[in-house]
């Protein structure tokens, strides 16, 4: 057996070309049984089933979620597993879409604990408190224990779901200085439902809760690229509970936002997004709020975080995406050790912005040098702050 505690594996695409024995270029359909084969095949290679404390998995909703369940359930029985839908997966092997992506933790070194969370709009401080002290005691009532210090969090919920604020405000308190980490569902741009996954099942509405615990050396991180500040805009008329904004400076929001570009409206896609990005100054801190779509019809802007009348947004001029990575995970090689495993959530308007740089080799080196493994988000969360546009992760060192 491997003496690594974090395993991962990911599957190849839904769909991939291929050519044929006379030279054409043709499409092989992959569906989630051979997705889950896959994946399973590579992580049991170096761990049995009874050594997994928790699998944890991201998806494409390219593949029937059925499927993905039935499967999955067969291939780890009597593991606990969660999960959700996603907007990319990445590992060692780069960037990808429309893939699977497994990550085993190992009983050698984690204990973990999980809840769900349904109703996320209406979820309450007490309710939060009672599932935090439960994620505890079940911790604490197992054989091996571990220190507060020893603790961390990681959330999943769904990204279309609009309750990012209210679910980490409500849970920060409940969870205290413990660091939590974590990211929104995606699928694959569709913009149409996402999913998280607990006990067997799929729900929307919902969040993931996971607890770890585990004596290895850890830190939780987000990192950004915004290099400067460019020019303020404010919104002048909007729907927070949609956050829809309808007007800018006084201007239909998409038609204002375009004309700055020099572009149409119909010209704005989440690759023009990632690119030209709208920030808020909080704290004396830029955070980006990304666009998720426009309406040609009413010419409004919907964002992935929340948005409110009057507020200032700021065009923010970035830096060099994997630069900014890269200083950051050296330092952390420095103050921490030697990287064995880093989960991350990746916001996948980063991996638009890399993809349009041509940058794949680039990212794809940082992610073998360190073993990043991951999904694209349409959110991420660090603490009690929902953000868009970083890389959020946890460190683990080498022992």
């Amino acid at each position: 057996m491997s003496k690594t505690s974090i395993l991962s594996a990911l599957s190849e695409p839904a769909t991939s070309a291929y050519s044929t024995a006379d030279g054409e270029s043709d499409v092989k359909a992959y569906g989630a049984t051979q997705a889950c084969s896959e994946v399973a095949q590579e992580i049991l290679r170096s761990a049995r089933p009874q050594d997994i404390e928790l699998l944890l998995f991201h998806t494409t909703t390219s593949f029937d979620l059925e499927d993905v369940t039935r499967e999955i359930l067969h291939w780890f029985p009597n593991v606990n597993i969660v999960g959700c839908t996603s907007a990319g997966e990445f590992n060692k092997n780069g960037y990808g879409t429309n893939k699977l992506l497994a990550v085993a933790f190992l009983k050698s070194e984690f204990s973990i604990a999980t809840a769900l969370v349904p109703n996320l709009g209406e979820v309450n401080f007490d309710e939060a408190h009672e599932i935090a002290s439960s994620l505890r005691r079940t911790l604490q009532s197992r054989e091996k224990r571990y220190e507060t210090e020893q603790h961390f969090v990681i959330s999943m919920l769904d990204g279309l779901s609009r309750h990012e604020e209210h679910f980490l405000e409500t849970f920060a308190t409940a969870f205290g200085n413990i660091p939590h980490l974590g990211g929104s569902a995606g699928d694959d741009l569709k913009l149409e439902a996402t999913y998280v996954f607990y006990n067997g099942k799929f729900y929307s509405d919902a969040a993931v809760l996971l607890l770890v615990g585990t004596q290895k050396p850890f830190t939780v991180f987000s990192i950004d690229h915004i290099n400067s500040p460019v020019s303020k805009l404010v919104v002048t008329n909007a729907d927070p509970e949609t956050r829809t904004v309808y007007e800018i400076n006084g201007e239909p929001a998409a038609q204002y936002y375009a004309s700055l570009l020099g572009m149409k409206a119909q010209d704005l896609t989440p690759d023009v997004f990632s690119m030209f990005p709208l920030a808020v100054l909080v704290g004396g801190k830029y955070f980006i709020r990304s666009i998720q779509k426009v309406d040609l019809t009413t010419n409004a802007i919907t964002f992935y975080c929340a948005i409110d009348l009057g507020i200032i947004l700021t065009f923010v001029q970035l830096g060099d995406c994997i630069d900014a990575l890269e200083s950051k995970l050296d330092a952390l090689r420095e103050q921490f050790g030697e990287p064995e495993f880093i989960y991350a959530c990746d916001c996948f308007l980063r991996r638009l912005e890399i993809q349009q740089g041509n940058k794949d080799d680039e990212i794809k080196r940082l992610q073998q040098k360190y073993n990043v493994a991951g999904f694209n988000a349409y959110g991420e969360h660090i603490h009690s702050v929902h953000l868009n546009q970083t890389f959020t992760g946890v460190y683990f060192a080498a022992e």
